[in-house]
């Protein structure tokens, strides 16, 4: 088959393909949400080993820098291992500093609020034995008792089969991220030899260049990602002491939970501290309603400070981005995947600009070194001077016929 004939195929197919594809979306979209369903627990445990593997790779080049004094080194695999545990203890000692900060102020704000339930329920019944309550009466007797119980079944009923799909729902979830830590935990343990396999078959089943292409990409995202992650910790540790100090400041209570709280969410891009607001105001809600209203303007203050003056610099300036460029990836992503997008786009959006810029770079030069080409082909030539166009004149054709 000649290869103008083989192109022609290959575009006809992949036009007829795409047409029936259009054509039936729902069924297609249908069929890849249960590809991902299946592999959701790798995808997820891959998300998991993305976000080990950055704190594991600073532990493992410093260990290896002290290691290569000592006579006796420890082997690769040994110092993998020995980074994947400190760096699974230190996430698990921040989880339980947060609970242990956490849980005891719920639990004696609930027993707070107990407390003043209790001492206005005489009151609430003072009221209701005072109160008319003749329309009460009339509308009760005015009700189809009949339609209530019918009513009051079916509810039963749906209540019945939406607490069996609620059952189901959390096994899956179980199921689902028991299967994606385990998977977290081969892959951040055996990285290299993923890296290595996955090498071997782009290579093997791409085209060189766009196999270097790729592997350019995945690199470039891996050292993206790691910075975007290193600048996000530290701007959430930054805004967890601001919470911190303006709740000191205002005289509003739980001023070092907030501070923990706020940490821990705002390593979700610019949602994770709304969610840590929401989470404030409760507990302080339930220790005095204006005392909430002054926790959310003070949060939203300090918030929106952060948002745009120090976020865009300290996280846009680890990945390389500019302030502009961060906050329209973070808009972007987050519209089109939610918390997840916000999250990656950032990094992505860094690699797509680097990629750009080195692309732009390459036409410019390549631009430029045309048009000294031309300059030089259209200079003129001084006298005497031997034209580059033309081989030049053999000696004994140029020397002066002087013999006799």
């Amino acid at each position: 088959m000649e290869a103008k004939t083989k192109q022609y195929l290959t575009v006809t197919v992949v036009g007829v393909a795409l047409f029936a594809a259009l054509m039936n979306f729902s069924d297609v979209m249908g069929f890849f949400r249960g590809i991902v369903s299946i592999f959701l627990p790798v995808i997820i445990g891959g998300i998991l080993a993305l976000f080990i593997n950055v704190p594991m790779n600073g532990l493992e080049k410093r260990l290896r820098k002290l290691f290569d004094r000592k006579k006796k080194r420890p082997s690769d695999k040994l110092i993998t291992i020995i980074c994947f545990a400190v760096t699974v203890t230190c996430v698990v000692l921040v989880l339980i500093l947060a609970l242990t900060l956490l849980i005891p102020e719920l639990v004696s704000s609930i027993q707070s609020l107990y407390t003043q339930i209790e001492a206005a329920v005489p009151r609430w019944l003072a009221y209701l034995k005072d109160a008319d309550i003749e329309w009460l009466r009339r509308w009760i007797s005015g009700l189809d008792w009949d339609a209530v119980v019918k009513t009051f079944t079916d509810s039963l009923d749906t209540l019945a089969s939406n607490a069996v799909g609620a059952v189901s729902a959390t096994v899956n979830t179980v199921v689902t991220v028991s299967f994606a830590l385990i998977i977290s935990v081969y892959m951040s343990l055996d990285r290299k030899m993923l890296w290595r396999h996955s090498n071997k078959l782009v290579r093997a089943y791409l085209k060189p260049s766009l196999a270097d292409s790729f592997l350019n990409f995945c690199r470039l995202f891996r050292q993206s990602f790691a910075s975007f992650l290193t600048g996000q910790c530290t701007e959430a540790v930054i805004l967890g002491l601001l919470m911190t100090l303006a709740f000191t400041v205002f005289r509003i209570p739980y001023g070092s939970l907030v501070g923990v709280v706020t940490a821990i969410c705002a390593l979700i891009p610019y949602i994770g501290a709304f969610i840590s607001c929401c989470v404030s105001v409760f507990l302080v809600l339930l220790i005095d309603p204006l005392l909430a209203l002054r926790c959310l303007i003070v949060y939203n203050a300090v918030q929106f400070v952060e948002n745009q003056f120090i976020y865009p610099r300290v996280v846009g300036s680890s990945v390389g981005l500019p302030p502009i460029y961060t906050l329209i990836a973070a808009m972007i992503g987050g519209k089109l995947f939610g918390i997840v997008g916000i999250i990656f786009f950032i990094p992505l959006a860094a690699v797509l600009i680097e990629l750009v810029k080195e692309h732009a770079d390459a036409r410019l030069n390549r631009d430029a070194a045309v048009i000294c080409e031309a300059q030089a082909a259209e200079t003129p030539r001084q006298d005497g001077e031997p034209s580059a166009d033309l081989p030049a004149e053999p000696e004994e054709e140029q020397r002066e016929d002087t013999e006799p």
